[in-house]
């Protein structure tokens, strides 16, 4: 991984292999990022997406390899937690998307994660059973 620090944003290129949501631990840890929303794109090999039901408050998960293009990932950051969403397509031009727990890069992945200073952490919600972050300023 490498990342070079603007203002109010870091940009981000992940290397073939770099597993992507551990790499944005790491990067949260060592710049102390409390606050910040990120998008990005590229290629993934291995990626385990996640669906939440909100009637059973329970998430489903499954693990999908091949060669991905990564149309679309987006997510926020807190001291507590990453949570992020990927669209993948695929050769044939079908797409996957879900929650995403992990995926590994295959060629580059590259990210732009804006920083604020409203801190993100996360509390568990009584009806939907999620875990949304609050506003702590």
């Amino acid at each position: 991984m490498e990342y070079a620090r603007e203002s109010n944003r870091v940009i981000v290129r992940l290397d073939p292999q770099d597993e992507v949501i551990k790499s944005i631990r790491s990067l949260r840890d060592e710049l102390q990022i409390d606050s910040g929303f990120m998008v990005g794109i590229g290629a993934v090999d291995r990626v385990t997406l996640g669906h939440y039901d909100v009637e059973d408050q329970s998430y489903s998960e499954e693990t999908f390899t091949g060669q991905f293009e990564v149309t679309s990932f987006s997510g926020n950051i807190g001291p507590d937690k990453v949570h992020a969403h990927i669209e993948l397509g695929k050769e044939s031009f079908d797409t996957l998307g879900g929650h995403c727990s992990e995926a590994r890069v295959s060629g580059t992945f590259e990210i732009a994660v804006f920083t604020g200073e409203t801190t993100l952490s996360h509390e568990r919600d009584a009806e939907t059973g999620l875990d949304v972050f609050t506003l702590n300023n």
